[in-house]
């Protein structure tokens, strides 16, 4: 790992929805969360994994996901990503930091957020 950044957590799932409101209510019920909102997750492991393409893991085959990966140092990850040729898909610097977003070799959605120092602003 040439560039010294790493991945320090999962930012957050984002995935598309015919009916938002429906999957909202649904989250809520049976996951007590609120889409959209902050989840505080206490410290501990997380997993990135490739899957075989045929699996049914994921249910259908279609793309519906979008992998948002916590990390510390965005700049020096982009750089490196540009200079293997990914897609980019676009780059925003906010109040709830910075995001890179761009497409594996096999057409997935991924974000990389560096989140601000300090605090998150409130929701």
């Amino acid at each position: 790992m040439a560039h010294g950044s790493k991945i320090d957590g999962i930012g957050g799932v984002f995935f598309k929805s015919t009916d938002p409101d429906k999957q909202a209510a649904f989250y809520k019920k049976h996951f007590d969360i609120s889409l959209g909102s902050w989840l505080h997750q206490n410290a501990g492991p997380s997993v990135v994994a490739a899957f075989k393409s045929e699996t049914s893991y994921f249910g259908p085959a279609e793309n519906r996901f979008m992998i948002n990966l916590r990390v510390t140092d965005i700049d020096a990850l982009m750089a490196s990503l540009k200079a293997d040729g990914v897609t980019e898909l676009g780059y925003d610097d906010e109040e709830y930091g910075r995001f890179f977003r761009f497409l594996d070799p096999e057409g997935n959605a991924i974000e990389l957020w560096q989140p601000p120092e300090g605090d998150l602003p409130e929701e």
